[in-house]
């Protein structure tokens, strides 16, 4: 299945969830580090991250609800589909709650906060698998012909045509 929310022929969800991934986890990193060494500066890190990671989830979820409508209904597909998006709502809620809870003091990691982003990344790790299970497994998000000698997305012409195959040769073959 082909996403429907895509730029320069790549669908936007899968790139976009890099950001708050990759915030989330330098978050409880650099926690782990403030920790570690006493050192503030780097629990003030980690909250920023966490307020970073917040806003690009926020963000990527949109290109994912768009893909995830156009799933099939009373597919395995949407299903997985449901339980990834809200997954994935639920681990930015924790830490908007982390976040939330270190507001007056961000330089210091208290317990809460900080066993509240863990158990975010523990569901974050299930459902960044379930988004996996949906493009490696279920095909979500790929483009219908994909195959190994496909042409570039830039070049016009659909998946399943050979790369080195020219729009004009497409368009007089058929």
């Amino acid at each position: 299945m082909e996403s429907k929310a895509k730029i320069l022929g790549h669908p936007i969800h899968p790139i976009l969830i890099t950001i708050p991934l990759g915030l989330f986890v330098a978050a409880v990193v650099f926690d782990l580090i403030a920790l570690l060494t006493g050192e503030g500066t780097f629990a003030r890190v980690a909250f920023w991250n966490i307020a970073g990671g917040i806003v690009g989830g926020l963000v990527a979820a949109i290109p994912g609800a768009i893909d995830w409508a156009n799933i099939p209904s009373n597919t395995r597909a949407k299903r997985i589909g449901a339980f990834h998006g809200l997954g994935n709502v639920a681990v930015v809620a924790l830490f908007a709650v982390a976040w939330w809870l270190r507001r007056d003091d961000p330089g210091v990691v208290a317990t809460a906060p900080f066993v509240i982003a863990l158990v975010a990344i523990g569901l974050g790790t299930v459902t960044g698998w379930l988004g996996g299970e949906l493009v490696e497994r279920l095909g979500v998000g790929v483009d219908e012909g994909a195959h190994l000698n496909a042409p570039s997305s830039l070049s016009g012409l659909p998946a399943s045509a050979q790369a080195g195959e020219s729009l004009r040769e497409r368009e007089v073959g058929s």
